[in-house]
């Protein structure tokens, strides 16, 4: 231990977690922007803002790149010591449709309504079986 006290490796390396921690505590300020400003943006106009999105899709792999370096996981220095991250193409399948939602609510509802059917046939019929009693 009394080793490690005199590395400066170690004093070096917590200096950098200290500094990425403070960068990590302003690119979740910006996030939080971000996604209020995204927020507003779907209310007043109905749709979100495609250059934020993507600068999001970075900030968020940068945040991780950040926490792996805070927390030890990783001994690469995050951006600026090294490339700003870029998002991998998306491969997840498209968003689904607006049609395609509307389906699967019309499914939800009549299932719900079949269910709803069902129980009032079953309290109907215990309603003649205490009738007949």
């Amino acid at each position: 231990m009394h080793d490690n006290l005199k590395n400066s490796d170690v004093w070096i390396r917590g200096l950098y977690t200290v500094l990425f921690a403070l960068i990590y505590y302003l690119v979740f300020i910006l996030v939080l922007l971000i996604a209020v400003f995204q927020f507003l943006m779907k209310l007043v106009t109905g749709d979100h803002n495609e250059q934020l999105l993507e600068l999001s899709d970075t900030l968020s792999i940068y945040v991780a790149q950040l926490l792996r370096f805070v927390t030890f996981k990783d001994d690469t220095r995050p951006y600026p010591f090294s490339e700003w991250p870029t998002p991998e193409p998306d491969v997840a399948p498209d968003k689904p449709t607006k049609k395609t939602v509307r389906k699967k609510r019309a499914r939800k509802k009549t299932t719900s309504t079949a269910t709803k059917d069902e129980d009032k046939q079953s309290v109907d019929t215990d309603k003649d079986e205490d009738s007949a009693s």
